[in-house]
């Protein structure tokens, strides 16, 4: 299975969502901030988390307004910029010097430049929900932000966690941040509670397992130690689960392939254990 399946119901918002994208660096009005940031955004990436926030729109409401379809997009955006700020983050603490097959903002620009770039996605994202969205928006993410912060901190501070640490490190540094995306991704276009409860425990439990299973692909000794990969698959179909009452259609069916996706890229010659 390709990624590029999972996105089929909703590649209309993608391509808006990339063009609108790539324009943020294009409206700096320093050239050297502008070299900075579209270097960073040529990086390939697979856009999971405006994936994830686009197809639990569409699993709530597909019929949707001009207005609200902007609305979605910039809600999009910011959710890619704080990942994208980071990422940044994340490669000059861990002193990384490539990405995806890149050279790393650090390396190309130094530690300095790359902090500030960080710093400055963090406030154009937070600008972009203020000036778009109501404040229920900045608030959930401004704790998605803090608690991916606190993770690493509790990370750095504990380089060989017990278990229980492991699962705190993992909750806030990724499995929250993609249940906020798919929440949000719901409540924007309408999602009543229990709705937005099923998409946000399909997003935690979705990032549990791609954790979980991305740390097993890279031998990770401190998830070998704490976590089996079962219970990666566990968490897994768990997602599956959380959202079976949500009505057909091919948004939902594109969440479902999303979890068999992650299973299938830690295992692809395994069947598939759920």
């Amino acid at each position: 299975m390709k990624f590029d399946e999972v996105s089929i119901p909703i590649i209309k918002e993608l391509n808006q969502f990339e063009s609108e994208l790539k324009n943020i660096a294009a409206k700096l009005d320093d050239t050297t901030a502008q070299d900075i940031f579209t270097y960073f955004f040529s990086i390939p990436g697979k856009r999971l988390r405006p994936t994830l926030t686009f197809l639990s729109a569409g699993a709530i409401n597909n019929q949707l307004t001009p207005s609200i379809t902007h609305n979605l997009i910039q809600l999009a955006i910011g959710i890619e910029l704080i990942h994208s700020a980071s990422l940044i983050h994340d490669d000059i603490i861990d002193g990384d010097l490539l990405r995806r097959g890149q050279k790393t903002l650090n390396k190309t620009f130094g530690n300095k430049i790359a902090v500030l770039a960080g710093d400055a996605l963090y406030s154009r994202a937070f600008t972009t929900f203020s000036d778009t969205l109501t404040s229920e928006f900045a608030q959930v993410m401004g704790r998605v932000t803090e608690s991916m912060s606190m993770a690493e901190i509790l990370n750095i501070n504990n380089p060989s966690p017990d278990r229980e640490t492991y699962f705190k490190i993992i909750l806030g540094k990724t499995a929250a941040f993609m249940s906020a995306c798919c929440s949000l991704g719901g409540s924007i276009v309408g999602a009543n509670e229990e709705e937005s409860n099923m998409l946000s425990k399909y997003g935690e439990t979705l990032g549990m397992a791609y954790q979980i299973l991305d740390d097993y692909i890279d031998e990770d000794n401190t998830a070998m130690k704490n976590v089996t990969i079962e219970e990666g698959f566990q968490f897994a179909y768990a997602a599956k689960s959380s959202i079976e009452n949500l009505k057909d259609s091919a948004y939902k069916k594109s969440l479902i392939m999303l979890v068999d996706y992650v299973l299938n890229f830690y295992s692809p010659n395994v069947e598939n254990p759920l």
